[in-house]
């Protein structure tokens, strides 16, 4: 059994397409075409029907199974033999939200490297909603998608699914804003505040908002029509950080996670010091990461230490953290959470 035709029959059955297949592996669907039919006439069975649609035949489905079971026994094989952590080799490749990647990537990669500095990581940005699709196309190893109010996204049957972290979602408004939007209320609201906001009482304040396709974006502007308000919407962007600098000048609020105020604070601590982040009540409890692979997947110990330096940090993004890493102003009552 040539381990590059089974490879490649592998990714045609995982992207049940040639020509998807091809580009997955950088090369040319002839290429592709020539490895499943070397294995057709060394097997003398026709592994697909690729008429009307592309679909594996019975043959092809037993050596899919096949397949599958020997390339995860050498997987293992191989982790067995490796005797120190500087002698893996290779790269590790974990899924996650655009938004999320760049303060990820700060808190993940050191201490992988730390443990494994001969092999790279290797972050893909997708939509939360497509990467159950991409691990189970073998496209990446884990995924961190998120999911709205603790439900599931993955299927139990064909995932392994970890919960990480359940988020809030913090309104970050500059003190010109307020003192602008809430007059002789200001200063003394910050500290009301200080224990939840109601989106309806900003509708008027200029927001930096997700793109909307995104599910923040629609459920904040849904909360807000529900109180038959709309929002003042002044920039769509999935670079949150991209809008601090105009935020604390006082062109608008945004809207943010505690794993990317943590991220912005650590790059930009001094735009921090205008700021006021308050925790949004309709919008508690609102998310939840998560950390799927396929159950398949053998986990080599790479992934398994990989796993456990994510549960690590996705246990650091606390309220604690921000209260005592954010500035407070003169009174004590700027920040906020």
């Amino acid at each position: 059994m040539n381990q590059i035709d089974i490879q490649c029959f592998i990714k045609v059955v995982e992207l049940m397409s040639f020509s998807k297949a091809a580009e997955a592996l950088y090369i040319s669907q002839q290429a592709v075409s020539n490895h499943i039919k070397r294995l057709e006439d060394s097997y003398r069975v026709s592994l697909f029907e690729r008429k009307p649609t592309l679909k594996l035949t019975e043959s092809g489905r037993i050596l899919f199974d096949a397949a599958i079971e020997i390339l995860q026994r050498e997987e293992a094989l191989a982790d067995q033999l490796t005797s120190s952590q500087s002698d893996y080799y290779g790269e590790i490749s974990i899924g996650l939200p655009p938004n999320r990647s760049a303060a990820f990537a700060t808190e993940f990669i050191p201490s992988f490297i730390k443990k494994y500095p001969n092999m790279s990581v290797n972050l893909l940005e997708k939509t939360s909603s497509l990467l159950p699709t991409v691990v189970k196309q073998n496209e990446i190893d884990l995924a961190i998608p998120l999911a709205i109010r603790q439900t599931s996204i993955s299927d139990a049957h064909l995932f392994v699914e970890l919960p990480l972290e359940t988020e809030d979602s913090y309104l970050v408004i500059s003190d010109r804003l307020l003192e602008e939007h809430f007059g002789s209320a200001f200063p003394s609201c910050k500290q009301e505040f200080l224990t939840g906001v109601y989106l309806k009482d900003f509708a008027g304040v200029p927001m930096f908002l997700r793109p909307s396709s995104s599910r923040l974006h629609e459920e904040i502007v849904s909360l807000l029509q529900q109180e038959n308000l709309s929002p003042i919407i002044r920039v769509k962007t999935v670079v949150t950080s991209a809008m601090l600098t105009l935020c604390a000048q006082g062109y608008g609020l945004f809207f943010s996670p505690p794993m990317l105020l943590r991220y912005m604070y650590r790059e930009q601590p001094q735009h921090f010091k205008s700021l006021n982040i308050f925790p949004v009540n309709e919008l508690k409890k609102s998310r939840q990461s998560l950390l799927i692979y396929h159950k398949h997947k053998h986990l080599t110990r790479p992934l398994r230490d990989s796993i456990e330096i994510i549960k690590e940090i996705y246990g650091k993004h606390t309220l604690e953290f921000l209260n005592n890493a954010l500035p407070k102003d003169d009174n004590n009552s700027s920040l906020i959470i």
